[in-house]
């Protein structure tokens, strides 16, 4: 079967492949937009709409050096098929399928969420012989309210700030979480303000398809009244006002998040899968052997060996149970 490596990116030595890789490459697999999985490689393969998403947040120059691979259409190279799935972790976001001319597969997931979200494709799980699997949240604590939750926690907060004459102001990651925010805010009656990056990604989702309210450019000088949404780092630049803060992160569900962000409220709404989510995946991806990459990987990858799966961390951190 194929054995991965982990080296700054997914590395497949026997067919010399890599996938997210952090350093410019002759040829890889960018999995998604978010600029932890992409580098200045010379060619490489990713979903038309991650391209898309590549040029508004690096340059179109960079964004000319990808071949598009739509959903379901295949790439063929000498030895291996590669076939891109939805992740359901922001728009474009794909899990790579990998099968040799052997018959060996390899499924590796990127970012993913199993849960249907407002503003992603909804995921679809291939089988594979051997999985390598993102495990963020991969401690049994992690396990997120129904979305339907989340999204009246987001209104619920807005609306009380605007009752108490303060803006809410909702902190979101530019890509993906932002949108996410933008899809559940659509029938509150007050003006949604977004910051710039926010709103260049969001010509990329309406080309593709999602109806994304109507925004205004931030403004500082004229919040009163509005809905702000903005990335984390640009809270610091907020005037001196009435506001009310909420952080927009999976990492809600640890006690101490309001306290680390330094903000009112954290609202626990993920684009990754929690630990239930995580588990249910293998399942139905049915591997011979797991790798576990990101997050808690050892704790998740010794939780699968206690169910009886082959699994191991990429890291190497495992621990040996001994069965005394």
């Amino acid at each position: 079967m194929l054995k991965p490596l982990q080296r700054g990116g997914l590395y497949l030595p026997e067919i010399n492949l890599w996938m997210d890789s952090r350093r410019p490459k002759p040829f890889a697999v960018i999995s998604h937009a978010h600029g932890d999985h992409v580098a200045r490689h010379k060619s490489y393969i990713a979903t038309p709409e991650t391209i898309d998403l590549i040029r508004v947040r690096h340059a179109d120059s960079q964004a000319q050096l990808g071949a598009p691979l739509a959903f379901g259409e295949t790439y063929q190279a000498r030895g291996y098929r590669i076939r891109l799935y939805p992740a359901g972790h922001v728009l474009g976001s794909a899990m790579v399928h990998i099968e040799t001319d052997g018959g060996d597969s390899l499924l590796y997931t990127g970012d993913f969420k199993t849960r249907k979200g407002l503003a992603a494709e909804a995921i679809e799980i291939p089988r594979a012989d051997v999985l390598v699997m993102e495990t963020t949240f991969g401690k049994p604590n992690y396990v997120f309210p129904p979305q339907s939750e989340a999204h009246d926690q987001i209104c619920s907060f807005c609306s009380r700030a605007l009752d108490a004459d303060a803006v809410p102001v909702l902190l979101a990651y530019s890509l993906g979480k932002a949108q996410e925010v933008l899809m559940v805010l659509k029938d509150m009656d007050h003006p949604l303000m977004v910051h710039k990056t926010i709103g260049a990604l969001n010509q990329v989702y309406r080309y593709r398809g999602f109806e994304l309210p109507e925004t205004r450019p931030l403004d500082f000088l004229n919040l009163e009244g509005c809905i702000a949404v903005m990335p984390p780092a640009v809270a610091k630049k907020l005037p001196k006002g009435n506001h009310r803060i909420a952080m927009v992160s999976g990492w809600g569900l640890d006690g101490s998040a309001r306290y680390r962000y330094g903000v009112d409220e954290v609202i626990p709404l993920s684009d990754h899968a929690d630990y239930p989510e995580l588990l249910d995946f293998v399942d139905k991806v049915k591997p011979q052997a797991v790798y576990t990459v990101h997050g808690y990987e050892a704790d998740f990858a010794a939780a699968l060996r206690a169910k009886g799966y082959d699994a191991w961390s990429l890291s190497g951190d495992d621990q040996l149970e001994l069965q005394l």
